[in-house]
This record gives C-alpha cells, sequence and structure tokens, in this order.
C-alpha cells in the first residue's frame, strides 16, 4: 500500500532532483523518485547506482549539452534511421549536389556536422571517462549500451575534419554510411540509455547539493538524527528514537507549533528512503516497510458523496488490512478524526491507539488535537508520547518546533482568537 499524496512529491520534492536539460530526462528523474523497489535489497542497488555516479563526480559533475542541440539531432538521428530522410551515400553524386547549390552545402553539412559535435562531446567528456568498473551492473550495461552506439561512428576524426575545415563530401558519405547501418531498435536504446543515464546524474546532483544522506536499513527500530524539511529555508532539525518495541507515536502541541510540518518530514524521510535516495538528515537508520502511508490532507469527495470523517474511517482500514499482511506497515495520521465531533473522536481514537499496539512490527505515528487522552489511555507497552515545545511570554506563544518527550496541554486558540481582535470585531 502506498499512499504518499501529501508529500507532494512532484510539485515540491522533484524540483529538488532536477537537473535535466530535456523532457525525457525529467520524465525519468520522475520514475525514480516515484519507483519504489520491493525489498530492501534492490533499495540497496538502487542507491549503489547514486553512490557510484558520487564517486566520479569529477567526471560526470559538470554533464551538460544544448536542449536545442539535442532536439535537432534528435530529430535528424530519427528521420534517418526510420528511413523518412535518405541521405546521399554516393561521394561523387554529393559533391555535384554540394556544388551546385549552395544553400545545399550549408544545409547538409550543418546538419552533419550539428550531430558529430553533439555526439562527440558527450562521448569524450563524458561517457568515455567514465570508469565502468565503478559502476553497478545495470548502469554499467546501460553505459555500455550508450559506447556502444557511439563507437559505431568515427567521431574523433570526423570532429577533427570539422575543425579543420576538411569537413569533405567524402567525409559526409562515410559518416552517411555509418547512420544507415544503424536500425530503430538501436537507436531507441540509446536514448533510454542516455536519459536514463543523465535521470541518475540529475538525482546525483540534488543529493549532492542538498546534503541529503544516504539511510541504512536495519530489522527494528527507527532512528532518524536532525530531520527535516527540505523546503524550509531555516528548518529546526529534530532527532527521533524509537526502540524496536515502539509502534504508536503520539503527538502533541498547539496550533502552529509544526506538527504536520514535522510529519511531512518525517514521511518523507521514510518514503526517500525507500525510493533509493538520500533523505535530510544527518543520519537514518529504519526498517524495509512494505507500506506507506502519510495522511496530512485527507479531503472530501463531492463526487463519490463520502465526507472527511468517512475518508479518515476508509484510510485506516485499508492501513490497518496492510498492517495484517506479511509486511510492515509505516502510517502517518494528523489530526486523526478531526472530522467527527469530540466524544466520538475520543472513543473511537482509544479504540485505535489499543488496537494499533497488535501490529509491533509496524510503526504509526499520530498526531492529535484531543489533549483529554492523556489521562484516558492505559498505559501500554509500545507507544511513545512526543510534544513540540511551546511556551507562553507576555501572554504570546513562542514557538521553538523542538520535538521533545513529553505531553502538551497548551491551548492557545483563544490567545490568537483575541489577539487578532475578533472578539471585538463580533461585538460590531
Amino acid at each position: 500500500m502506498l499512499l504518499v499524496d501529501d508529500l507532494r512529491l512532484d510539485a515540491d520534492i522533484l524540483p529538488l532532483f532536477n537537473f535535466t536539460y530535456c523532457h525525457e530526462a525529467e520524465t525519468a528523474v520522475r520514475r525514480l523518485l516515484r519507483e519504489l523497489p520491493p525489498s530492501a535489497e534492490l533499495v540497496l542497488e538502487k542507491q549503489a547506482v547514486f553512490r557510484a555516479l558520487l564517486a566520479q563526480w569529477d567526471v560526470i559533475g559538470e554533464f551538460s549539452y544544448s536542449r536545442i542541440q539535442l532536439a535537432e539531432v534528435q530529430r535528424f538521428l530519427h528521420e534517418v534511421v526510420s528511413g523518412q530522410l535518405a541521405l546521399d551515400t554516393n561521394r561523387v553524386r554529393l559533391a555535384a549536389r554540394l556544388l551546385v547549390s549552395e544553400e545545399t552545402r550549408y544545409r547538409t553539412r550543418a546538419r552533419y556536422v550539428q550531430a558529430i559535435s553533439f555526439l562527440q562531446r558527450l562521448e569524450q567528456h563524458y561517457f568515455r571517462r567514465l570508469e565502468p568498473a565503478g559502476l553497478p551492473p545495470f548502469p554499467r550495461a546501460r553505459l555500455a549500451t550508450i559506447t556502444r552506439f557511439l563507437e559505431r561512428f568515427s567521431l574523433n576524426s570526423a570532429a577533427e575534419a570539422v575543425a579543420q575545415d576538411q569537413f569533405s563530401a567524402a567525409r559526409m558519405v562515410g559518416f552517411a554510411r555509418q547512420l544507415h547501418a544503424v536500425d530503430e531498435q538501436e537507436l531507441a536504446a540509446f536514448w533510454t540509455a542516455f536519459f536514463w543515464l543523465e535521470a541518475c546524474w540529475s538525482v546525483s546532483k540534488g543529493l549532492r547539493e542538498q546534503g541529503f544522506v544516504f539511510p541504512e536499513f536495519q530489522p527494528t527500530g527507527l532512528h532518524l538524527t536532525d530531520f527535516y524539511h527540505p523546503l524550509l529555508a531555516a528548518p529546526v532539525k529534530n532527532s527521533l528514537d524509537l526502540d524496536p518495541a515502539d509502534n504508536v507515536l503520539l503527538l502533541t502541541g498547539p496550533n502552529m507549533s509544526g506538527k504536520s510540518t514535522l510529519l511531512k518530514a518525517l514521511g518523507l524521510c521514510v518514503y526517500l528512503a525507500h525510493a533509493g535516495l538520500g533523505v535530510p538528515a544527518a543520519a537514518a537508520r529504519l526498517p524495509f516497510y512494505s507500506s506507506i502511508v502519510v495522511a496530512i490532507n485527507l479531503a472530501d469527495s463531492l463526487s463519490g458523496g463520502y465526507s472527511h470523517f468517512l475518508a479518515e474511517i476508509r484510510n485506516l482500514k485499508s492501513v490497518l488490512e496492510a498492517a495484517q499482511g506479511p509486511g510492515r506497515v509505516f502510517a502517518v495520521f494528523d489530526e486523526l478524526f478531526r472530522g467527527t465531533n469530540v466524544d466520538d473522536a475520543l472513543d473511537i481514537t482509544r479504540a485505535t491507539v489499543a488496537g494499533l499496539a497488535a501490529f509491533p512490527e509496524s510503526c504509526f505515528l499520530i498526531s492529535t488535537h484531543l489533549l483529554q487522552l492523556e489521562s484516558q489511555l492505559p498505559a501500554q507497552p509500545g507507544r511513545r508520547t512526543f510534544c513540540i515545545a511551546c511556551t507562553l511570554q507576555d501572554g504570546l506563544p513562542v514557538f521553538s518546533y523542538r520535538l521533545q518527550p513529553g505531553w502538551s496541554q497548551l491551548k492557545i486558540g483563544r490567545i490568537l482568537f483575541d489577539k487578532e481582535g475578533l472578539p471585538g470585531l463580533l461585538k460590531g
């Protein structure tokens, strides 16, 4: 089970990793971000791809090319390989055509030169310099696909002839014959490998610039050191250490104290870890979860005809059904059951918290405004209570955004109501 829409992966997280130069590579980055391998071993294999590229950053770090040039070369190669454009492979005939028309000579030479320049730069500056032995098997195979394709053409000698203004009709014919020998499947495999490797480079650059760390997987316990949400300009970093027996975390704190942001940061760390990427933290160790749910902003459904409360109920049901399966579940519930009245919310929250203890292999994080719960919940192993510290100074709240053990009973709703002058406005 996967429910992570509230993490806003495409809108908020993708830009952190997207340094690509074309739509195809950006799509590949999105797939890398959205792809969750089905086991910890496969996650680590994916993680190894980014580690390997970062280890050769002196070679691949400055990877770049012209978007316009890529589009022109793509079109040219596609037209030739698909048969839409037949290049002249007779030297005498081509020389005569070039001699008769200056426009034909310029246009023909320009397309050849552009393709040669683009491909030769990629080969010599990046792909030829990457050390295959330093890459895991899959990216090594993708690199081999790229280099085999580029080796079909005499790119160095052709580029040298261009540089010396000696790119003659005979040179053009030779390059044309090499292009005509390429089939559509080989060209498609080249572009697929090229855009995938660019996407991996882009993600690696994002990890490097953001300073994210690669997490470690362990059988039990969840440990995040100095984690934060990467969209905050000046984030307050927090740490969380859950022992193997801790599977239910209750989070309290007044409005605006940062509960939702903290839960999003926690959910994002767990999600990115399972996507094989680095996480926004100083260190991270966690189990492998087969289901990840982050429910921060569950919405009503007008078309489906059900309310926010029913959406919460159905979401919880799905989580519990997943927890009864063979894998672990990581689930975040922000203000659980806020869609119903206080009495019902208290009753079913008590039942939910007590019932979640029956799934010790999973991890459930619940924030709540039901402060009465503190005295109504029985002692229970595996349950931890945390709050986000907030104090009053001169009658006004001061937010620290610091996570700490304990239960917050601070209420600031009335304080903020009065501070904004609403009582006076309501009196007319």
